[in-house]
């Protein structure tokens, strides 16, 4: 486990190798691999490092069990397995992630798919290559006995919504003719103290960490998904330099192979994941409870749509294609600028990962 000040490892640490040689250093070991859309798929195979390979991860929020399967496969030793030196750094509200990833300063890091496409719209070399949670857990949490249901429950109401999200908001509001100068906006934080304060109506987080909290204050919340709402997504999207899969795709299978391993561990031994991550990786304190429950929690939302039918950290372009559009309506994404999904998405990876290739 590294210290959360540890700095991030070079993405290019020990892997200084061209196109070419990479092609050609993969043939001599017998690992397939052809061009498509720009990137390498790979046949998965053996590792092809004979010295652990560093991987630097920078992760999306504090260290906790929904990063549960990354760390069960550092302690089940599939990162072994796989001949790679893993190193997690432990995020915040102040990281900026895709930043980090497109700087060269860490070779991994996390999104989704509106935050992808807005680096595409800055000209970030990111790409995404799998997704830990099938289902996006942002939602609106609001009291069971006063329920926000529908957008057109907000109406009159409070909203505690984050402005990253707002736009978007906007555009559901507007293709379901609801003007939302009737509803009251506040921007939130991550702390659904506000709702349990009564002073937002609804509040907008991630269920499988807020509603749990909510829980174990004695709220039990009612949970209006944005998934269900058109905002359909992805969490926990895993990222990285354009060039960096180029160049070293090996390297990556090989991550996701034994990420895929470390999360079928987790969600078959929540409990357990709860119980290391509380005491190997979070922070001192951090409650044995509230992460089994978030571990638990944690299930449905990585075994749920493409994964159950095509394997775990399945991700697909037309999740993205569905956020581009969003963002032109929303106004973030002019219409006149032109984003090709295929630069800042590729299966290649994943498919490689688990075998089908």
């Amino acid at each position: 486990m590294t210290s959360r000040n540890r700095p991030a490892l070079s993405p290019s640490a020990g892997l200084s190798i061209d196109r070419r040689s990479a092609l050609g250093h993969l043939g001599r070991l017998g690992i397939g691999a052809v061009s498509l859309g720009g990137f390498l798929r790979f046949a998965a195979g053996p590792a092809a490092a004979e010295t652990p390979t560093p991987v630097s991860h920078q992760l999306g929020w504090l260290k906790g069990v929904q990063f549960g399967g990354d760390f069960m496969a550092q302690e089940q030793g599939y990162f072994a397995e796989e001949k790679l030196d893993v190193h997690y750094n432990a995020g915040g509200p102040g990281t900026d992630y895709r930043t980090l990833v497109a700087s060269g300063r860490t070779l991994v890091s996390e999104s989704n798919a509106l935050g992808i496409i807005e680096g595409a719209r800055q000209g970030q070399p990111i790409v995404a290559f799998a997704a830990v949670m099938q289902r996006d857990p942002g939602c609106f949490l609001s009291p069971a006995s006063a329920p926000i249901t529908s957008l057109q429950d907000m109406v009159g109401k409070t909203i505690g919504l984050p402005n990253n999200i707002r736009a978007q908001v906007q555009v559901l509001l507007k293709r379901a003719d609801i003007d939302a100068r009737k509803i009251k906006f506040v921007p939130v934080g991550t702390d659904p103290g506000m709702l349990m304060a009564k002073q937002v109506d609804a509040y907008w987080g991630w269920a499988t960490t807020a509603a749990t909290a909510l829980r174990l204050a004695g709220l039990d919340p009612y949970i209006l998904y944005t998934s269900d709402l058109g905002i359909a997504d992805y969490g926990q999207v895993l990222i990285a330099r354009r060039d960096s899969i180029e160049q070293n795709g090996d390297t990556f299978v090989r991550y996701t192979r034994a990420l895929i391993k470390g999360w079928r561990w987790m969600v078959d031994h929540p409990a357990e994941t709860a119980k290391i991550v509380v005491e190997k990786y979070a922070q001192p304190g951090t409650d044995l409870a509230r992460q089994t429950t978030e571990a638990e929690e944690m299930k449905s939302y990585v075994l749920h749509g493409d994964a159950l039918t095509q394997g775990l950290l399945w991700i697909k372009p037309e999740v993205f294609e569905n956020a581009l559009k969003l963002a032109q309506d929303a106004g973030t994404v002019a219409s006149t600028q032109s984003i090709d999904i295929s630069r800042i998405v590729t299966q290649s990876i994943i498919k490689a990962a688990l075998g089908k290739s």
